[in-house]
């Protein structure tokens, strides 16, 4: 009985990776162009910004809190870098300057959630709501254009090796979440706050930093999604970002076995949901599919993959009790 139940367990934690293989095999069949190497290329830097804001969001859905503000706060931030940019400002004070108003931002939201105990998606719902009308101030004419040779180069789609530099930063950023979430106190605590408040605080833990600093570090992975924007668009406009970008993150990390209800979730898992969300829109885009019916597909797969989420809870949740 307890083999058949850690077997299932394997299951449910290996279950992104083996549905990113499945869904390779499958495209392969139906159109071999999904899977050649230029497209799975392509497939790996469009991810890179999911990937990003995904991390970012797994340590917020972790303690079993939201950020509906982070799409419109990589919006607000790359066309503040980019307007710093445009200017002739340089690239160390623009990119210092978009750090420290995502990080205002990330200490507003915890506070808000944390200290005032205000619904993180009612209180990041304002927060996006303030980012939409500042990001249409700061953008007076629309679009900037901004040009760097060294942010261009790090957005490149080519390089000495065969993964892009882009691609090659988020593996370390990948890693580094990791060993913080597994090896650190700070990643330990999250997990145990997400699990359950109560037992948190009993346990001497500090819900109210905890929760300030998971807000805090997801703004840093908002910071480094736009600047992975402004690196490769020569053109920043308000649209960068938003609420597709943030959709497509929520549905990465989840995807991945991150659980909505917290205590539950891994850096792996976040990454090949971000792949897979890749891959979807690139095979959608390839077999033919609307760009205007993008969104439409993307939101059916989110439905599914909220059913999932509860529907795997579920039997996690049974597991212990029966072996309890």
């Amino acid at each position: 009985m307890k083999s058949s139940r850690s077997r299932v367990k394997m299951v449910l934690d290996l279950a992104p990776i083996l549905l990113l293989i499945v869904l390779l095999l499958v495209f392969g069949i139906v159109d071999s162009r999904i899977v050649s190497i230029n497209n799975l290329t392509i497939v790996m830097l469009q991810a890179t910004t999911v990937a990003l804001m995904g991390l970012g969001l797994f340590w917020i859905l972790l303690t079993g809190e939201i950020d509906l503000s982070a799409g419109h706060l990589v919006s607000f931030c790359a066309v503040t870098m980019g307007t710093l940019l445009s200017s002739g400002t340089g690239v160390v004070p623009s990119l210092a300057i978009g750090l420290l108003a995502c990080l205002a931002f990330g200490l507003f939201n915890g506070l808000m959630v944390a200290v005032l105990k205000l619904p993180s998606f009612i209180a990041t719902l304002a927060t996006m709501l303030i980012l939409q009308g500042a990001t249409l101030m700061v953008a007076k004419t629309g679009t900037i254009l901004v040009f760097n040779p060294l942010l261009r180069s790090f957005g490149a789609f080519t390089s000495m090796v065969w993964l892009p530099p882009t691609v090659v930063f988020v593996c370390v950023m990948a890693f580094l979440c990791w060993w913080i979430s597994r090896r650190t106190a700070f990643g330990l605590k999250t997990y145990a706050v997400g699990s359950s408040v109560e037992r948190a605080e009993l346990a001497g833990i500090s819900v109210k930093k905890q929760k300030i600093g998971v807000f805090v570090l997801s703004s840093v992975f908002v910071f480094l999604t736009a600047t992975v924007f402004i690196s490769r668009i020569p053109v920043v406009n308000p649209n960068v970002g938003g609420v597709s970008l943030l959709l497509d993150a929520i549905a990465a990390a989840v995807i991945g076995g991150t659980s909505l209800f917290g205590g539950r979730g891994s850096v792996g898992g976040v990454i090949c949901g971000a792949l897979i969300i890749s891959l979807l829109t690139a095979a959608l885009r390839i077999v033919g599919v609307e760009p205007s019916s993008l969104d439409l597909y993307k939101g059916a797969i989110i439905i599914c993959i909220l059913l999932l989420d509860q529907s795997i809870n579920f039997v996690r949740n049974n597991g212990k009790q029966v072996s309890q």
